[in-house]
């Protein structure tokens, strides 16, 4: 009873600060949009909207939340958006109690925001509760667990990885890696963790080609493989491409007809870091006989 009486003056403690806090914001004649944004910030950091898996029942709050966050953060000029804010507001205030309950930590449910395993960090984006997370986290160690040799020189020193909503990518992408935060992004949606694996395009092999980015961003190889040669995949040809592709090809030892030597020729120069003949031949002649080629 006592747990239950607790959790109820939460409930009311953030359900009336956001209704203070709007009823605040719109007195003001214009809307000041310093103080929206304010707004926005606020309601993002304390309700999960955001998400991936809408609660049960809670559709309807989830599109109100969003819109009202939108329309806080990014209209200009504010004041034109005045009866969108106070219609979605209207949709939200009669139900308050039902939307903290099922969009926020208050409403009883725990929502980490991440998870330390294997050496790696999962940035939990999409707000899944701690066994969701923990669900996530293990299937993605797992793919993780199938680099092999050299390749996993591309987990040195631990990846972060960002649990992200469909909004965060372009079409169906499953992954990404960012270079220049160094951390990789995998959409978190419904069951994508059960999709057929070990294939071309699977799920593990998306995760695995991302994870080629962040070998080739760190460790530099030296050959430039942009050049044709070096193409298996028509998706390889597409700039930046070729290095990430056949690092998951040959990881999977998933088969290009017609590539088998560009395979092996990459296999080879990755695992002992001889250069391929090909590429000697490209030099001028006195650097080959300074090379002893």
């Amino acid at each position: 009873m006592h747990a239950r009486v607790v959790a109820r003056r939460f409930i009311a403690g953030l359900g009336a600060s956001l209704q203070a806090k709007v009823d605040d914001f719109l007195r003001d004649a214009p809307l000041d949009e310093a103080k929206g944004k304010a707004l926005a910030g606020w309601l993002h950091d304390n309700f999960r909207f955001d998400v991936s898996r809408t609660p049960r029942g809670g559709k309807a709050y989830k599109e109100a939340l969003d819109a009202l966050h939108w329309y806080l953060a990014n209209g200009r000029p504010l004041e034109s958006y005045r009866p969108n804010i106070e219609d979605k507001w209207g949709d939200l205030r009669r139900h308050l109690d039902e939307v903290v309950r099922l969009f926020t930590d208050e409403g009883g449910r725990s929502v980490p925001k991440e998870l330390r395993l294997g050496g790696n960090t999962y940035v939990n984006e999409v707000g899944f509760d701690e066994a969701k997370l923990a669900e996530y986290a293990k299937g993605l160690e797992q793919v993780f667990d199938e680099v092999k040799g050299w390749r996993r020189k591309a987990l040195a020193g631990g990846l972060t990885v960002v649990l992200a909503s469909p909004k965060s990518f372009a079409g169906t992408a499953g992954g990404k890696y960012q270079s220049s935060a160094d951390r990789m992004l995998v959409r978190a949606t419904p069951n994508v963790l059960k999709r057929t694996r070990g294939s071309y395009g699977a799920f593990d092999y998306i995760i695995i080609h991302e994870l080629g980015h962040r070998y080739e961003h760190k460790l530099r190889p030296k050959l430039d493989f942009d050049k044709s040669e070096w193409h298996s995949t028509a998706y390889s040809r597409k700039e930046g491409e070729a290095f990430a592709e056949l690092f998951a090809m040959t990881n999977f030892g998933l088969p290009v007809p017609g590539k088998e030597d560009v395979l092996a020729k990459f296999e080879d120069y990755m695992a002992t870091g001889k250069v391929p003949e090909a590429e000697f031949r490209e030099l001028p002649e006195h650097l080959r006989k300074l090379l002893g080629r």
